[in-house]
Parts: C-alpha cells; sequence; structure tokens
C-alpha cells in the first residue's frame, strides 16, 4: 500500500507524475491532509495540474505557516506560467492571491522582479 513518505520521496527525486499517482492511491483521508497537499501543489507543473492545485491552494492558504508558503510559491509559479503563455490578467491576479496569502512576506519576495512587474 502507497504511503505519503513514498509520495514525498519520489517527488523529491523529481519523479512528479510517479508521486501524483501515489497520492491518488492514498486513502481519501490521507489524500486531503494538508502534508499531502503541499506534495502534490510541488508536482503541479510537472503534471500539468494547474486548475487542480488551485483549489488546493485556496484552501492551503488559510493554514498555517507552512501551508500558507506552499500556497504562496504556487502563485507564484502560476504567475510565471501565465506569463509565459500571454496570459496577464491571470499573471496578475496570481500575484494578488499571492499577496493576500502572505501579506507580510519578507521584503525581498516582495522585491521579485515578477511581482514589481505584475502589481
Amino acid at each position: 500500500m502507497a504511503t505519503l513518505k513514498e509520495a514525498e520521496g519520489l517527488a523529491e527525486l523529481g519523479l512528479h507524475a510517479e508521486a501524483w499517482d501515489t497520492l491518488d492511491s492514498l486513502p481519501a483521508v490521507e489524500r486531503v491532509m494538508p502534508s499531502a497537499l503541499r506534495v502534490r501543489i510541488d508536482c503541479r507543473s510537472h503534471v500539468n495540474a494547474w486548475r487542480d492545485c488551485m483549489e488546493i491552494a485556496k484552501f492551503l492558504r488559510h493554514g498555517a505557516d507552512l501551508n500558507r508558503l506552499a500556497a504562496a510559491n504556487f502563485y507564484l509559479e502560476l504567475a510565471r506560467f501565465c506569463v509565459e503563455h500571454d496570459e496577464l490578467a491571470a499573471a496578475k491576479e496570481a500575484v494578488r492571491d499571492f499577496v493576500d496569502t502572505l501579506p507580510d512576506a519578507p521584503r525581498e519576495l516582495m522585491n521579485n522582479p515578477l511581482v514589481k512587474l505584475l502589481l
């Protein structure tokens, strides 16, 4: 039977699709745990699951600091993805979500060129 530790290990090795599949095979109660959602959100771009992870980020952004940081990182990656695909309105929304998720973000994060460009 698959475990969260297995999914974490696969993600750390860069085996994102395998990690995603491992998470899918966990019992339902374990799949919705914040630790499992953080692994899933880390695999997002590698398995082209941006929409799924947008929902996960909405959940994580209201949790503990570690969860909020995972959501904020997702929003920055989403903004980059949107810029690369000429979707500037969506990129700006992702940056606003980043700022809303970490309103007290360290100054160096707020000085990120992508954040400054889109705010």
